[in-house]
């Protein structure tokens, strides 16, 4: 039922990344030369210090679709491991607080950041870049991970490209230092920045008010956005009409089956509930919910809830429209190895671009969401509180008190 073992397919991984390793990576050495996406990251460990640098690729110059997640709907696994595979990732240790006055190899990054397309860049690393397949074989990442895995070593220099053609849009708001970072990143939304760029400029300190500008890890600056603009977009939807109907609407990927209930409803309200199953067919189910007043704490399921929220509160926003919504998302054991919280936001995007069933009732609505999943209806609804609502005919809002 759930296909190939997870283990032989993680053997079968780390397998062919050797066989790349040994076919295309036999020659590297100190400096390098190749395209960057362009991409940067920003880790956690040991914060306040971080390990800044440059992502970029040997193998081709026009590096793009090897982080760039909104083009991977569709891709499997396979392709996706790959992609980051083949990604080379320079590290220099520095303070968050650095980017107050950042030195020249900061700069650069930024630099990068901002450039429209794949760019060159020539990297000098202290020692010859080697193969790391640690969070392959530990098996311990998350969702709300940025997952990095292949070749990394620490960095001695980076030269840039004379060439680079920078965003206007991203230069605006990077030189406006009287510029709020909530006001810049919803500006670089609305402008048509794309999710994963504003995360890397977010990452980089290179937006908000001067004084408060410092280097943000990467997988804490992608669940930042998200929760940013969807908590915009959220003000905005509440000024239009209901839905007429009840919409369902689904998608499978990755190992991941989702459906996505909307209610029509004066007022937002959300609530995403994540359901793994492993191989032995045994279920943990999380839920976290907030009405029209907000999240009370911090969702359990981490950046995956904030994912999910944009992607829906910019389809009602698009549409016009206000409701209360319900995520499901069962997760299978083919999902092998999480590959970050992109997949949730990219796979409930595509299913809102689908047809969608419409229904009068609520009930028989919840019962259609779940017959493309293996978990009963009962089991996904024992602890929502929209499914539960006293009237089938009432508002949600009406239900969660909010006046």
């Amino acid at each position: 039922m759930y296909g190939r073992n997870n283990e032989e397919i993680k053997k079968r991984i780390t397998e062919d990344w050797k066989q790349i390793l040994r076919s295309n990576f036999n020659n590297l050495s100190e400096k390098i030369t190749g395209g960057s996406p362009p991409s940067v990251f920003v880790s956690s460990y040991a914060y306040p210090k971080v390990k800044v640098g440059p992502l970029f690729s040997p193998l081709q110059t026009d590096s793009t679709i090897l982080d760039h997640p909104e083009k991977w709907t569709g891709k499997s696994i396979d392709d996706i491991i790959r992609y980051k595979l083949s990604l080379i990732r320079g590290t220099y240790s520095t303070h968050v607080k650095t980017n107050l006055n950042p030195d020249r190899y900061i700069q650069s990054l930024q630099e990068l950041t901002m450039a429209t397309r794949s760019t060159e860049i020539e990297v000098a690393f202290e020692r010859k870049p080697k193969l790391n397949l640690e969070e392959i074989s530990s098996g311990t990442s998350s969702d709300s991970d940025t997952i990095q895995f292949g070749m990394t070593s620490e960095l001695e220099s980076l030269k840039l490209a004379s060439d680079i053609s920078s965003d206007k849009k991203i230069e605006k708001a990077f030189y406006d230092t009287d510029f709020r970072a909530i006001e810049a990143i919803n500006y670089l939304y609305e402008e048509g920045i794309e999710i994963s760029r504003i995360s890397k400029i977010l990452s980089l300190g290179m937006i908000g008010i001067k004084k408060n500008r410092r280097l943000v890890p990467t997988k804490w600056s992608i669940s930042a956005i998200d929760q940013i603009i969807s908590s915009d977009l959220i003000k905005k939807t509440n000024t239009f009409q209901p839905l007429d109907r009840t919409r369902i609407y689904m998608y499978v990927h990755l190992g991941n089956y989702y459906s996505i209930v909307l209610i029509p409803d004066e007022l937002w309200s959300f609530e995403m509930h994540e359901a793994w199953i492993d191989k032995k067919g045994d279920t943990k189910i999380e839920t976290d919910s907030e009405d029209s007043r907000g999240l009370k704490n911090y969702p359990k399921i981490g950046g995956s809830y904030f994912a999910a929220r944009l992607a829906v509160t910019e389809f009602l926003h698009y549409q016009k429209r206000s409701a209360s919504v319900i995520v499901l998302r069962e997760i299978h054991p083919e999902y092998l190895l999480p590959v970050g919280v992109w997949q949730i936001r990219e796979g409930i995007r595509e299913a809102l671009r689908m047809n969608c069933k419409e229904f009068d009732t609520r009930d028989i609505a919840l019962s259609f969401a779940c017959n493309n999943l293996t978990i009963s209806k009962n089991e996904w609804f024992a602890n929502s509180s929209l499914a539960k609502s006293r009237k089938s005919h009432s508002r949600i809002s009406d239900y969660f008190g909010t006046s």
